[in-house]
């Protein structure tokens, strides 16, 4: 035989594989949809390419070689693999596998995303789905160096590494139920003074803004109590411990018969940003849950303009 040759052909070895499959040409013939020269032609033209014979004839039939059953053996194993591969594109294109990697700041992280995505999962049943919380730095930085799919953060100034849809909260006021001020249908920042608030890190956007608003009006609460998640704001606001500003979001989430929610006037807002990397297309995935995240946020930001009446 000859030196084989690099430049296996597709229907070569389609030819092959149906020959090995049925036990005559006639047959891979039909199967082929093609005469049954044209798979003899293949055939030795694979075997050309591959320097050894395929098959020999024995009183009449056509007898695969022993280095045929070898090279059989690996075009199955890659026959299976392409037949795999297909149905990986195929599955993709439906949208049924993936991963979707997020990271998110704790405002949303630890109570309003994971409702997104159990509205989302049903949906995409074999795609991984990843949810991590961390501080709007390590978020950026997550999406910057490529560690998720996409993050929410909030954000000081724009980057010119990162793609970014802004948001805007609005915010309620979060009383003890039976607070003086609970009767109020809504809260205005003079009603804050001389009241005991629990408030966000000196560096949150929203006690920062408050600050300033109550500064320019004179306000002047009792004391503060300063934590670092609604979470917390809202236990402590259960406990009959003090009032807090927080975000509808938050408030939606932690509503109940120890609580009072109230619109807090002026209008204060709290803005995040959607944040994909620029240089990387985003998935299909991860475009079916940010048009589910828009909707859901959409739905919250309406609860901003609730009034308990209860």
């Amino acid at each position: 035989m000859t030196t084989p040759s690099l430049h296996l052909r597709d229907r070569q070895v389609l030819a092959f594989k149906h020959v090995m499959e049925i036990g005559t040409v006639s047959g891979a013939a039909r199967r082929m949809l093609i005469a049954q020269p044209g798979v003899t032609r293949l055939l030795k033209q694979l075997e050309h390419d591959v320097g050894f014979t395929l098959f020999e004839r024995v009183r009449g039939r056509l007898v695969p070689t022993p280095e045929a059953r070898l090279f059989h053996r690996e075009v199955q194993r890659m026959w299976n693999g392409m037949e795999h591969l297909r149905e990986t594109a195929r599955r993709i294109s439906g949208r049924e596998v993936g991963g979707l990697r997020i990271s998110a700041m704790p405002l949303l992280g630890i109570t309003f995303l994971p409702d997104v995505l159990a509205a989302f999962a049903p949906y995409h049943p074999d795609a991984r789905l990843e949810l991590a919380t961390f501080r709007s730095e390590q978020v950026v930085e997550d999406v910057i160096t490529q560690r998720c799919d996409m993050g929410f953060a909030i954000v000081a100034e724009a980057d010119d590494r990162v793609d970014s849809e802004v948001f805007s909260l609005g915010s309620l006021c979060a009383l003890p139920r039976h607070h003086p001020l609970a009767g109020h249908e809504t809260i205005e920042v003079d009603d804050l003074d001389n009241q005991t608030l629990i408030s966000f890190e000196p560096q949150d956007p929203l006690r920062l803004d408050l600050e300033k608003l109550m500064e320019t009006r004179g306000i002047k609460p009792k004391n503060y109590l300063e934590v670092s998640l609604a979470l917390q704001a809202v236990r402590l606001v259960r406990q009959g411990v003090g009032i807090a500003i927080i975000d509808p979001i938050s408030a939606k989430v932690f509503e109940g018969e120890e609580l009072i929610l109230r619109p807090f006037k002026p209008a204060l807002s709290e803005n995040f940003a959607l944040l994909t990397t620029r240089d990387q297309p985003i998935s299909k995935l991860a475009k079916d849950f940010i048009i589910l995240f828009r909707e859901h946020f959409k739905q919250a930001s309406v609860f901003s303009n609730w009034t308990d009446n209860a």
